[in-house]
């Protein structure tokens, strides 16, 4: 772009330093306002992995709170065979004592 400018300057018979600077001040322009969007936009990104970060930590909180409930789970099913054992036990023994009572008087 720089040289299709500075040509065409100098076909408008714009001498050569004066074409120099024109093309000079035009790439710090562009520089300055490429650089001010690109500001904007990484101040975008910065927010948006700010947003993903929490949303990872809020995942990450809840993937243990499910782990806790497991466990939790776990737990009950123990008590639950343990329970079930005993009720089991008492129910065959009842059942033998009932069997055994009338043979008793």
């Amino acid at each position: 772009m720089e040289v299709l400018l500075f040509r065409a300057l100098k076909s408008a018979n714009i001498d050569d330093d004066t074409a120099a600077k024109v093309v000079e001040a035009l790439e710090e322009h562009i520089d300055m306002v490429v650089g001010q969007a690109n500001k904007a936009l990484e101040a975008k990104l910065d927010g948006m992995k700010s947003n993903m970060d929490s949303m990872k930590m809020s995942i990450e909180a809840v993937n243990k709170g499910v782990d806790v409930v497991g466990k939790g789970v776990d737990q009950m099913r123990v008590w639950m065979i343990i329970i079930t054992s005993i009720i089991a036990i008492i129910a065959v023994l009842g059942g033998a004592a009932t069997a055994i009572a009338p043979y008793m008087k």
